[in-house]
């Protein structure tokens, strides 16, 4: 069952991170969740540094450090008059994302919130690698915060898909169902399910009888997908209001971001699952396509079997 009981809130930059820590704030204080804030650090030293003695690198290693912690106890400080009892922790690696992820395998939050840089899309993967190994390694929920503050009233986006080849998919499902209803249910925020399908081209179909019923055919595939879908939610909810129910034709990664946009939301939770290393080369995952695209935070869930 989806749950806030911990947070944890990677800090990346000595730049504002006041957006990044109101999030981890709201988010607290409405589950009555821990909060601990980290930072991962590491200085690489001139060659010439070689021929010191390695306890004076020791030295400046601790020393490093203890400005981290300070910094960190400094930014705490100002949040636990809201929210008494915020933690802080650093650590010292090479590799700053394997930090984090050593850091959330061993504190095991319910929810990992990091701070992305919005740039243009190439520009992205080259200036910002560690965004996207955390984004494909982390086995926890990875909230990824974008420099916009959340308003009073949010809008969040569920994405999923109620047609399965295999049952980990159908898994994947509800656990994005119910992670966005807590996400609702925390931020008082109106709940709405978007569901993306890729129809037959006509161009596809030989037939001609099937071709001169084109749009009839259309019709019956997106009402089938409808259905479906509405089967799906009800099982997980049957309360669940009919009407924020979205069918959209089209592949999510340029559907998805357009619907984010003409709707105004504010976060979008889906989920990633494992693709094959030659889809990834060539494709990238439907999640790093849409994260670049969508102006809003994305919640990104992987199965609870990921590895």
């Amino acid at each position: 069952m989806a749950k806030l009981s911990k947070l944890l809130v990677n800090l990346t930059t000595d730049e504002n991170t006041d957006s990044l820590l109101d999030k981890a704030l709201r988010l607290g204080q409405a589950a009555e969740a821990g909060i601990e804030l980290f930072k991962c650090g590491y200085q690489s030293y001139p060659s010439s540094m070689n021929m010191v003695a390695p306890a004076m690198l020791e030295n400046l290693q601790h020393q490093q450090l203890r400005s981290m912690e300070e910094e960190l106890d400094t930014i705490a400080g100002r949040y636990r008059r809201a929210k008494p009892g915020i933690t802080t922790d650093v650590a010292w690696a090479r590799d700053i994302t394997d930090g984090v992820l050593t850091k959330a395998a061993r504190y095991q939050p319910d929810l990992l919130l990091h701070e992305v840089a919005e740039h243009p899309h190439l520009l992205h993967r080259i200036l910002v690698p560690q965004d996207w190994q955390l984004l494909r390694e982390s086995r926890v929920p990875l909230l990824l915060c974008k420099e916009r503050p959340w308003p009073d009233r949010m809008r969040l986006v569920a994405a999923i898909d109620p047609f399965h080849a295999h049952d980990e998919a159908a898994a994947m499902d509800h656990r994005i169902l119910a992670y966005a209803r807590l996400m609702a249910d925390c931020l008082g925020a109106e709940l709405h399910i978007l569901h993306t399908y890729a129809a037959i081209p006509q161009s596809a179909i030989f037939d001609d009888t099937v071709v001169g019923d084109f749009e009839s055919m259309q019709k019956r595939i997106k009402e089938e997908h409808e259905t479906r879908l509405q089967q799906v939610v009800q099982a997980f909810d049957p309360a669940f209001d009919l009407n924020l129910l979205h069918v959209v034709e089209g592949e999510i990664h340029q559907k998805l971001p357009e619907f984010v946009r003409q709707q105004g939301m504010n976060l979008v939770v889906m989920g990633s699952l494992a693709r094959g290393m030659l889809d990834r080369l060539l494709l990238g995952s439907s999640v790093e396509r849409v994260l670049d695209a969508v102006p809003c935070d994305v919640l990104v869930l992987k199965p609870e079997t990921y590895q």
